[in-house]
């Protein structure tokens, strides 16, 4: 029998109308305004009548939105008067994943967004349906859910303080098999967004809009000059003061929004699935097919690696991007001792290596000269022209690049296995990339002018990901050990006599998906 959404997603219908048709509304109300010979009737009655008209557009179109279920399949049909109809088999759905912003908690529905294998955007988007019905239709359509398994968005999460696999779900007797489940502590929540770089990033942009939002009020005739520089500091120690008062107000802000975004970040594995919860004020679910993962990272950056701590990223393919990284974030904090457990239990294929393999140190002028020459060429105009006998500082940029070239040198890395390879890079951060060797779309060796002196090569490692090729690079690394490792990531036993040529660019297919 055919279904409809809650009434209340009539809300969203008309806000999807509303933000299709901004853009002519925008420009009717400005060309309403900015026209002396324009009655002020015509803009309000030109805006009523736009509301009406999406309000009536919102109705019709959540009466004609209805789906219904069969046992392998669900069917959507929808539109106003172009009517299409949608069969999603259940074979095909890769994800059915679950959020409740605030509209939705306060009428007690959830959102419901199924994705199958190879899409780019959502296949069904249900925007209010009651709880009951999404974990029914979640259980029809996901292979691995049961009812037991369903507990809805923020259910069954709870922190015991154990590791990964020490908070597990099953039934009363113990008969049904344990999943893994962990929850993200809150004071780790806090720390991640604290040392999010998002917020360094909000900074820089607001720096540079700035002075644009500073003529747009002055020609809008909302700024008062004499007003404003009488509030403003006057000498340097006041601008000082001012800029660290308002980082500090825009990282606290920052910090903030990202803690209530994660808030409560629980991970569960079932069966084939990565089931992801998080959220304060917008409780949203997440559902990650193992079978589409194709490498595994873990990041640190500096102020992450002084706490010890480091994110986990997934690098899966044809996740939908409409919600950030949500889909690509295994774990947002988690102490670095802690994750060979984490792995192990959500993304087995991921084993921690105990040491990597690392290039010699012929490498170092590799990783240091080109920087090193970029930032001592960059610094000569600050030495020339900085007044005030301050050109010195300048040195701080080669000086910057020399530490950073020595790290990256340092941190530079790999350990091969017969499933797979680890890749370590970094210089001020660190990032670390387990890589199946069945995910790998293809190998390729460059080699520079300077690197063929030293028969030295750089290998690039490429997988498929959701909207480019995700690639990690073992950089000046001996021409030989490249041509080892390419040989064996491709199943083969490399031969004694295998010579890599010193040509630019040689790319290697993998012969594997």
């Amino acid at each position: 029998m055919p279904r409809r959404q809650h009434p209340i997603s009539v809300l969203f219908f008309i806000m999807k109308i509303v933000k299709d048709m901004i853009y002519p509304l925008a420009a009717f109300i400005l060309s309403t305004t900015l026209r002396e010979d324009v009655h002020p009737l015509w803009l309000w009655g030109g805006i009523a009548l736009f509301s009406a008209v999406a309000i009536a557009l919102g109705a019709l179109s959540w009466l004609r939105y209805v789906y219904r279920l069969e046992p392998n399949a669900m069917h959507v049909e929808y539109g106003l008067i172009i009517r299409k109809k949608l069969s999603i088999p259940r074979d095909r759905v890769q994800s059915v994943d679950m959020s409740a912003g605030i509209v939705q908690r306060l009428f007690g529905v959830q959102k419901l967004v199924i994705e199958t294998a190879g899409s780019r955007k959502p296949e069904v988007v249900l925007s209010a349906v009651s709880k009951a019905e999404a974990d029914r239709i979640r259980t029809a359509m996901v292979k691995d859910a049961s009812d037991a398994a369903v507990t809805g968005a923020g259910s069954g999460a709870h922190d015991d303080g154990q590791g990964p696999s020490g908070a597990s779900a099953g039934s009363a007797d113990g008969s049904a098999a344990a999943r893994p489940l962990y929850r993200v502590p809150t004071g780790r929540i806090l720390l991640y967004s604290a040392t999010s770089g998002r917020i360094f990033l909000s900074l820089a942009i607001i720096a540079a809009l700035y002075s644009q939002f500073d003529d747009w009020v002055r020609n809008l005739g909302l700024f008062d000059p004499d007003a404003w520089e009488a509030v403003m500091p006057s000498d340097a120690r006041g601008w000082a003061w001012f800029a660290a008062a308002a980082c500090a107000v825009i990282w606290l802000l920052g910090t903030a929004v990202i803690t209530v975004k994660e808030y409560g970040f629980t991970i569960e594995r079932q069966g084939g699935k990565l089931l992801i919860r998080r959220g304060l004020l917008e409780r949203k679910q997440f559902s990650v097919a193992l079978e589409r993962i194709q490498a595994v990272q873990v990041t640190q950056n500096t102020l992450r690696r002084m706490f010890g701590c480091a994110s986990v990223n997934l690098v899966t393919f044809a996740s939908i991007k409409n919600d950030g990284q949500i889909h690509s974030l295994l774990c947002p904090l988690v102490p670095v001792r802690d994750i060979p457990e984490l792995l192990a239990a959500f993304v087995p294929e991921a084993v921690w290596p105990e040491d990597f393999e690392r290039p010699g140190r012929e490498a170092l002028t590799g990783y240091i000269a080109f920087p090193l020459a970029v930032a001592a060429a960059a610094a000569v105009p600050g030495l020339i022209w900085i007044p005030g006998g301050y050109g010195w500082t300048a040195l701080a940029l080669p000086a910057a690049a020399l530490l950073h070239g020595v790290l990256r040198f340092r941190h530079a890395g790999w350990r091969l296995s017969n499933d797979g390879i680890v890749v370590r890079s970094g210089g001020f951060g660190v990032q670390v990339a387990f890589i199946p060797r069945r995910r790998i779309q293809w190998l390729r060796t460059k080699v520079s002018p300077l690197q063929a002196r030293r028969k030295l090569a750089t290998l690039q490692v490429v997988t498929a990901s959701s909207s480019y090729a995700a690639a990690w690079l073992i950089r000046h690394i001996p021409q030989a050990k490249a041509a080892e490792l390419i040989e064996r990531l491709r199943g083969r036993q490399p031969s004694p006599s295998l010579i890599l040529s010193p040509v630019s660019a040689n790319r290697t297919d993998s012969g594997s998906s």
